[in-house]
């Protein structure tokens, strides 16, 4: 069987994928940190966002970025942050981003760990056979 047909390192490698398009968002947001009228996003799984209109990002200048094709999955929505905007009217935290931007990238790491022991060990159980 190949290792993509496996469950769990599907569910492994799809969860990488959530975890870089959270990153992605994040860094999209600091790179806005000053730009007036900026409101921050963060991705979030579906499962929590059940019975929740999903919120569209709107482009206020051109060279904003817009929504990637890879945020419009079906299992992940995009989430405006409910934080309080300063007087330019970007609600933008750094301390916040920066604090998880961190933690995503730790998540990924034990993604990539738990996607790394289990190929390890889908390799062991063959050659014990």
């Amino acid at each position: 069987m190949p290792l993509i047909e496996d469950p769990i390192a599907k569910l492994v490698e799809q969860v990488l994928g959530f975890r870089n398009q959270r990153h992605e968002v994040i860094a999209s947001n600091i790179a806005n940190a000053n730009t007036p009228g900026y409101k921050a996003f963060d991705v979030i799984l579906r499962e929590r966002v059940d019975g929740m209109k999903p919120l569209e990002p709107t482009r206020t200048h051109a060279r904003h970025l817009s929504q990637s094709e890879s945020t419009t999955s079906e299992s992940i929505r995009l989430e405006r942050s409910r934080e309080p905007a300063r007087l330019d009217g970007n609600n933008v935290s750094l301390d916040q981003e920066l604090g998880k931007l961190l933690e995503n990238r730790v998540m990924y790491e034990v993604g990539m760990e738990l996607r790394d022991r289990w190929g390890g060990l889908k390799k062991i159980a063959r050659e014990v056979r």
